[in-house]
């Protein structure tokens, strides 16, 4: 080996150190319906994070502002995959999945099938189609998704109804709206916390109707010591600013150590 190759690599091993030996933990962020990476709601929670120490991805989800409904609940899951990728290419040993509202809802449909999470973050978590809006423009748009599905029409869009804050209309195929508001499907959250595994930091705003629930749903979890259900003084979207502070009380709990 001649000595230039071998200062350089004396040089890379050494500028790897950090990161090589570090307990780093990576967490992923997922915004809510309609929302963005980084915007108004959660860019101050994932900022939190960052000083505190950890590796943070956003995400842009199939919910997103601009994507909306362009793949289903279950094929979103590859978005955050891509995301943990880049948190243990980045040094990230452990990895929490968190997310907001619609993005709370898809950490627990994550969990089910990583059990090797470190844990989850669910801010809010809202769009629980077990309990589907009763608005009657919503609830045909969600029976003509399953007619067309049933039919073998799945593949075929149409305009459908939804609500956020606000009943809203996309553009999509029925299997895809379908797997977002089947009452019975993967973002029925609550019919599926029996079954998460990890560990379970759940925020609930006492001002959030969306919430309403959340004691009793909070308690269908596996016994875990590190599960917390915190209710903070909050509306549905200044939920992520309230969990700051408990979340870096859990996160120092959950990993043994404060970062």
């Amino acid at each position: 080996m001649t000595r230039k190759l071998s200062i350089l690599l004396v040089f890379l091993l050494t500028a790897m150190a950090p990161a090589l030996g570090a307990d780093v933990t990576g967490v992923v962020v997922m915004h809510g319906l309609q929302g963005m990476p980084g915007n108004i709601v959660t860019i101050r929670f994932e900022k939190a994070l960052r000083s505190a120490g950890y590796q943070v991805e956003t995400p842009q989800m199939c919910w997103s502002q601009y994507r909306l409904y362009d793949e289903t609940f279950i094929d979103c899951q590859r978005d955050i995959d891509t995301a943990v990728d880049k948190l243990r290419t980045a040094g990230a040993r452990r990895i929490i999945i968190a997310g907001m509202s619609q993005g709370g809802n898809a950490a627990f449909g994550y969990a089910l099938t990583h059990p090797a999470l470190a844990g989850i973050i669910a801010l809010a978590p809202a769009a629980d189609a077990a309990k589907a809006p009763r608005d009657p423009e919503v609830q045909q748009s969600v029976a003509l998704a399953a007619q067309m599905v049933a039919n073998g029409h799945g593949a075929d869009k149409a305009q459908f109804n939804s609500r956020n804050a606000t009943v809203f209309s996309v553009y999509t195929s029925a299997i895809i709206f379908f797997s977002f508001t089947d009452p019975n499907g993967p973002a029925a959250f609550s019919r599926h916390l029996s079954q998460v595994k990890v560990p379970v930091l759940w925020v609930a705003g006492d001002a959030d109707r969306s919430q309403a629930t959340a004691d009793t749903d909070f308690a269908t979890l596996p016994p875990n010591k590190l599960n917390r259900l915190i209710h903070v003084s909050s509306n549905h979207l200044g939920t992520p600013d309230a969990a700051i502070d408990p979340t870096l009380t859990w996160l120092s709990q959950v990993l043994g150590k404060t970062q």
